[in-house]
């Protein structure tokens, strides 16, 4: 009995869970991307300013950890 309704609180959790991973995407705004992930500051720093220096209408920013960094771009 006691195993029984573990497996269906987990499988409550994973639905939960699920869910919330198929709604995160549709919950950011239409003009902002992710795109892709830098292996330093360095490199998505300059990947974020060749779309300034393309003459694309962008802000971007760099999300930084150790060891990587990710690179989103928002639409102006």
């Amino acid at each position: 009995m006691a195993l029984r309704k573990m497996a269906s609180g987990m499988a409550v959790a994973g639905v939960l869970a699920a869910g919330a991973l198929i709604a995160a995407p549709a919950a950011q705004a239409f003009s902002y991307t992710y795109i892709g992930m830098f292996p330093d500051a360095a490199s998505c720093q300059a990947a974020g300013q060749g779309y300034v220096n393309r003459g694309e209408a962008v802000n971007y920013f760099c999300d930084v950890a150790p060891g990587a960094a990710r690179l989103s771009v928002v639409l102006r």
